[in-house]
């Protein structure tokens, strides 16, 4: 069977440092809102040049946190794909505002093409998030 991700050699570098910063939330018993979520949180700052990173339990709550962030709400638009995963289209009605779906292209291996994305920009288009058929991140 050929596993769905294997992280082994990724692990690897960084086993001593996983399992000592696993033991050490173990020990303490936070599991959320603890001391080592905190330092991530610093850290993912440091590292982006930021004053604060926020780390949250999914990419479901990251989304909605970005939209929130960005206050979208009633009357604006959000353009995104043809729901790859539902959680973009749910996220955006969560905040009260419109999911306009744009089609991706079989032929191009479901892309995006930015033709559909400028296509659908209105005077109400706040945000555009698309998930990356490619590389599956959320841009």
């Amino acid at each position: 069977m050929i596993p769905f991700i294997d992280l082994t050699r990724q692990h690897a570098a960084l086993r001593n440092e996983l399992i000592a910063a696993a033991a050490r939330v173990v020990d303490s018993s936070q599991f959320v809102l603890g001391a080592e979520g905190k330092a991530l949180e610093r850290e993912l700052a440091a590292l982006c040049g930021v004053r604060w990173a926020l780390g949250v339990a999914s990419g479901t709550d990251a989304l909605r946190l970005a939209l929130a962030a960005l206050d979208v709400g009633a009357g604006d638009e959000v353009i995104t794909h043809a729901p790859y995963w539902p959680t973009i289209p749910e996220q955006v009605k969560l905040v009260g505002a419109t999911p306009v779906i744009v089609q991706t292209r079989a032929d191009d291996g479901f892309a995006v093409h930015a033709e559909a994305i400028i296509a659908a920009i209105t005077s109400r288009t706040k945000a555009i998030i698309i998930n990356c058929a490619r590389c599956s991140r959320t841009c």
